[in-house]
């Protein structure tokens, strides 16, 4: 029995909502996570509606193609590799409110950031993968660690990870995002984006921004043997960067004001940073669906055709969590708890989630902070004058 994630499952102990003060007692970080992540989303969509028409159709298609990834990704069995930990606002068992706000955070910001800087249209595509990954890689880090989720243990396309973050989720993120940003500068580039074709971008965005980044990541994994690993993610990054060095700029010369929406990103990294450096593993503990526990060897394939075991052996196990606060689950049990474990390396997870909160802070103030040059055209739909004086834009 799986709980998918559009159930209600009424059979398990969920809560649509949870005081915060009874989170912050067993899951301190995930809190703070949850809602500084829900926040920026909410910064983002006003950043979208002041900013116009594009920003608009950027922010709705991020939550969008994000949310409907998500769902596809835990619904699929042979995919069904990490499960959510309750959090203080929960639309199911599986799906709390702040994973929709998540993409919104790594699609939106990146690709509006890079957008300013004037780039063609590959280039750009490839840059805002590789900034979403400054973005995202902080998260990754910190929720793995203090049990935001949990991880299927077997899984080889999980396997190869870096201070508990897959290869793989890396090389996701870089391939999604990028695909986000070329589908949409597919369609932003239309004469005109009236509400029909608004609602159409959407839909384009959602349906093809996946099957594009599943494509690269095929070709890419086969340098690891079939399964993401260190080979697949450095060739990615590698070829992003490449293709983003080879662009020029496009635009116009007249500069765009400097943007607020790269403080919002400072903070955004600054908290993740903090968490990691002020926060102990050990006193955190998460009770929620989790992978199914069962007989130990059990085997079934994953999504690469690779061998795992279907059932999460008590016994024997290689994640991040104990059983040393709770009872162990027996067979068939999803709903129990796991408990936060020290760090085997506390200075190597602080250094690196602070570099990489500084290499974020850096991207995005070169990219929101500094005065570019605007990507206006003379024929752009987007800022274009009404006879009012205001712009066409202003109207949804």
């Amino acid at each position: 029995m799986r709980t998918l994630p559009w159930d209600t499952s009424p059979h398990l102990p969920w809560k649509v909502f949870t005081v915060p003060a009874e989170q912050w007692a067993a899951l301190p970080t995930f809190l703070i996570g949850e809602y500084v992540i829900i926040a920026c989303a909410a910064l983002a969509l006003i950043h979208a509606l002041r900013a116009g028409r594009a920003n608009r159709l950027i922010w709705a298609a991020a939550l969008i193609a994000g949310t409907a990834n998500d769902l596809i990704f835990m619904a699929l069995p042979v995919v069904d590799t990490f499960w959510q930990a309750q959090a203080t606002i929960m639309i199911t068992p599986r799906l709390p409110l702040y994973i929709p706000c998540v993409y919104i955070v790594f699609l939106y910001w990146p690709t509006v950031g890079v957008r300013r800087l004037g780039l063609g249209r590959w280039p750009a595509a490839a840059l805002t993968g590789l900034v979403a990954c400054l973005l995202y890689a902080p998260y990754d880090i910190v929720g793995a660690k203090f049990l935001w989720w949990t991880w299927h243990d077997t899984d080889p396309a999980i396997a190869e990870r870096l201070f508990g973050a897959p290869l793989s989720s890396s090389l996701w993120v870089l391939t999604f995002t990028g695909a986000f940003a070329l589908v949409v500068d597919l369609v932003l580039r239309a004469k005109s984006v009236t509400h029909r074709r608004f609602i159409a971008a959407i839909a384009l965005t959602a349906c093809f921004t996946t099957p594009l980044m599943t494509a690269q990541m095929f070709v890419l994994q086969l340098l690891d043997g079939g399964v993401p690993g260190v080979a697949a993610f450095c060739t990615g990054a590698v070829l992003y960067a490449a293709v983003s060095l080879a662009g020029r700029r496009t635009a116009l010369p007249d500069e765009q004001p400097v943007d607020w929406l790269g403080r919002g990103a400072a903070a955004y990294l600054i908290a993740f940073a903090l968490s990691m450096v002020f926060f102990a593993p050990e006193t955190h503990s998460s009770s929620g669906v989790h992978q199914l526990p069962g007989p130990c060897g059990v085997s079934e394939s994953d999504i690469t055709g690779n061998t795992r075991d279907k059932y999460l052996c008590v016994d024997d196990y290689a994640e991040d969590y104990t059983f040393a606060c709770a009872t162990p689950p027996t067979h068939g049990v999803e709903w129990y708890t796991v408990c936060g474990k020290e760090h085997a390396n506390y200075p190597a997870y602080a250094a690196v989630v602070s570099g990489l909160m500084l290499g974020g802070i850096a991207a995005f103030f070169a990219t929101f902070g500094a005065k570019g040059p605007s990507i206006r055209r003379p024929e752009d739909p987007y800022r274009a004058p009404s006879h009012h004086g205001r712009s066409a834009v202003g109207r949804l």
